[in-house]
């Protein structure tokens, strides 16, 4: 039965998606603020299919833990496909740091690039730092907050703290002087990395208090990590029963 509930779930994410997409072509012609109401509608569009067919509930935590003020980082934790898109919702004027690759993606590219999402290659080294430095600053000088995943990848959850975090966010946070909001969630246990199955549950997101600028970098770089993994075993499991 979970199977078919995620085939179903897929099918008809895929259809509702092509169809949100083609939709809101136009709005890649005007102002950003048009083009952003795309990812927020196919994302609530994709956490309702999930709760009506998959029985996916996501609870989320700490929203008053963002800055008043836009042009900050949220650093999240990554462990499912869900985590890509689902902070449209719940994060104003974001832009995500995204692998290149995601660049292939038919109509999912354009309104990403229009949106201001940075694409990088993860191998570039210093000089794709430097230009993801040089993006960043324009964004947060525009009101916009930036999405990243420190681990670089998707990360099972029951994997924790055995992939150290990329360096990458600590040289944003010292040279951006931003706040940066850690967020701990568990999307891996209903959406698991590259599997099809589903798995109804209720899900938590939680983000936790600001981390002010002025700390040093590699000092940032462990709290900031620290934060995440210690908070992560304390949220719920999803399923109800003890880990």
């Amino acid at each position: 039965m979970m199977l078919i509930r995620s085939i179903l779930f897929l099918l008809t994410f895929y259809i509702a998606s092509a169809i949100i997409f083609v939709l809101w072509i136009p709005t890649l012609f005007l102002p950003y603020r048009a083009t952003m109401t795309f990812p927020i509608v196919w994302t609530g569009t994709a956490c309702f299919l999930l709760r009506i067919i998959c029985g996916v509930k996501i609870k989320v935590e700490g929203l008053k833990n963002l800055p008043k003020e836009n042009g900050y980082i949220v650093a999240s934790k990554h462990q499912s496909a869900l985590d890509t898109f689902l902070f449209h919702r719940l994060v104003p004027n974001v832009f995500y740091v995204f692998k290149r690759e995601l660049l292939f993606l038919p109509f999912a590219n354009l309104y990403a690039l229009k949106t201001g999402c940075i694409p990088i290659n993860r191998q570039g080294g210093g000089r794709i730092l430097k230009k993801l430095l040089a993006d960043a600053k324009v964004r947060f000088a525009q009101g916009k907050n930036m999405i990243i995943f420190p681990e670089g990848t998707r990360v099972p959850p029951d994997k924790r703290n055995e992939k150290p975090y990329s360096p990458g966010v600590a040289f944003l946070y010292e040279n951006c002087q931003v706040p940066v909001v850690p967020v701990a969630l568990n999307c891996g246990y209903c959406w698991p990395k590259n599997k099809i199955e589903k798995h109804s549950g209720s899900l938590t997101v939680r983000f936790l208090p600001p981390i002010m600028p002025g700390m040093e970098k590699r000092t940032f770089l462990k709290h900031l990590q620290d934060t995440i993994e210690e908070e992560q075993q304390k949220l719920p499991y999803p399923f109800g029963d003890q880990k």
